[in-house]
């Protein structure tokens, strides 16, 4: 019996272990890759390849693998519908590292790891409580109250009478204030005085020159 035909491993150099390809295997391109034109032109020339055989005996395979890649080359250019299958993809896809090997989860710190002894944390060291330190409360300062002296005592040239001096004058400036009004007042009634002792006398002689 005649070994099965595999037209992934032959025609397009997918191996076993990473069959049924996903798109990107399909076109021969890195995964995850975004670039268009990246992805149009490997479209065309796996599909250029693979139409190599299709009048061969493997004419089926030939055709099944053109249509897959052209459904991949459609869903990889289209953004929308790259990012739905690209969270596919990492979904079913074991998280690896670099070097290919599977990665070992981290356990929860706390938990114990087979093998290796969890690692005790540092003991705390206590900080004694510092209190603050008291202020010094400043006595209330009694207010001295301060004579103010006259300004103009400390001027030179100028006399300084004293209390006696200044109660005579103000008393004798109060009573020569009056003088002038009754000298005023006196002057009138002369005037006046005047005035009607010639008023009199015209009478008198109006009435004898009449007669």
């Amino acid at each position: 019996m005649s070994e099965q035909f595999d037209a992934y491993r032959v025609w397009l150099g997918i191996p076993p272990q990473q069959q049924p390809p996903n798109h990107y295997q399909l076109l021969g391109i890195g995964q995850f890759e975004a670039d268009p034109d990246v992805i149009e032109n490997a479209a065309d020339r796996q599909m250029t390849h693979v139409r190599t055989y299709q009048s061969g005996s493997h004419s089926d395979d030939s055709q099944r693998i053109l249509n897959e890649i052209t459904q991949a080359k459609l869903c990889l250019l289209k953004p929308s519908s790259r990012a739905a299958y690209e969270a596919k993809l990492r979904a079913q896809t074991p998280l690896t590292s670099p070097t290919g090997e599977q990665a070992i989860p981290v356990s929860p710190v706390g938990s114990a790891h087979p093998g290796i002894a969890p690692m005790a944390s540092p003991p705390a060291i206590p900080v004694a409580p510092t209190q603050p330190q008291a202020q010094p409360v400043r006595p209330a300062e009694i207010a001295i109250p301060v004579q103010v002296d006259n300004p103009t005592d400390y001027l030179p040239g100028i006399a300084h009478p004293d209390a006696k001096s200044v109660t005579r004058r103000a008393r004798s400036r109060r009573g020569n204030a009056g003088i002038p009004w009754i000298l005023i007042v006196g002057v009138l009634f002369g005037v006046g005085s005047i005035i009607a002792i010639g008023m009199i006398i015209m009478k008198t002689m109006g009435i004898t020159t009449e007669s």
